[in-house]
């Protein structure tokens, strides 16, 4: 079975910098927490971590300041049932 870790977890990971990060600082940040390199939402599986930033930030979850990215929101949005 593979590892996934779900976007929420990035956003966390985020929440834990509350003067933003780069997008190199997250991706390095991560590399580092999550070394698998495999993210997903509950709609979409196997991103990478660019593709979980972006879908992030249109989700409204992570906003961009600038150079910064600062998380918006640590919940993830999905209607579970």
């Amino acid at each position: 079975m593979s590892v996934s870790t779900h976007g929420k977890e990035i956003v966390a990971l985020l929440a834990q910098q509350p003067q933003g990060l780069s997008m190199v600082e997250l991706i390095a940040a991560m590399a580092q927490q999550f070394p698998h390199g495999v993210f997903n939402t509950c709609k979409v599986k196997g991103m990478n971590s660019a593709e979980i930033i972006a879908a992030m930030i249109t989700k409204g979850r992570i906003q961009q300041q600038g150079d910064l990215l600062l998380a918006a929101s640590s919940g993830c949005g999905c209607n579970h049932k």
